[in-house]
């Protein structure tokens, strides 16, 4: 998300200007990961482009790839249960949630998706994984088809 604002920047300036990105797990090993931004080949193999490569990454000197400082700069990270409040993350215009809710029973969902939207501001976006719908589960979104995707909008 963070290369992309970057690359946007890049092309029109002035655009997405002051943006800041929260990234959430309740495993504080996989938020030590995440703010290291170390990546094996195994990870960098995965659709990335070899500009991205080349622009956003540095070499590690142990056959890894590190993220580059000012796309770190643009990420935060905190432990956050989905379970719990959301109310001390702030106001979001946009949450990706993405191939979480798969896990949780339908009440879980359903009380997770009002919690999102309760932290969404009046017409954030909502992302979910591919395999993950609101069918049934929330009417505080309205379904926006994207090329490729859906995304949802806050009603």
């Amino acid at each position: 998300i963070a290369i992309t604002v970057l690359e946007t920047q890049t092309r029109l300036p002035g655009l997405l200007n002051n943006v800041s990105i929260v990234g959430t797990d309740i495993s504080s090993e996989m938020l030590n990961a995440c703010k290291a931004g170390i990546y094996d080949e195994l990870a960098m193999n995965r659709g990335l482009s070899a500009d991205r490569r080349r622009f956003f990454f540095e070499d590690n000197k142990d056959g890894r790839m590190r993220l580059c400082d000012k796309v770190k700069r643009m990420v935060t990270f905190r432990s956050q249960n989905l379970k719990d409040s959301y109310a001390l993350l702030g106001k979001f215009d946009i949450i990706f949630c993405r191939n979480v809710l798969i896990y949780f029973s339908p009440d879980m969902k359903a009380k997770v998706l009002g919690q999102i939207a309760a932290q969404l501001n009046p017409g954030g976006y909502l992302f979910l994984g591919a395999s993950e719908t609101l069918g049934g589960l929330s009417n505080k979104f309205d379904m926006v088809r994207c090329e490729p995707g859906i995304a949802y909008r806050l009603k």
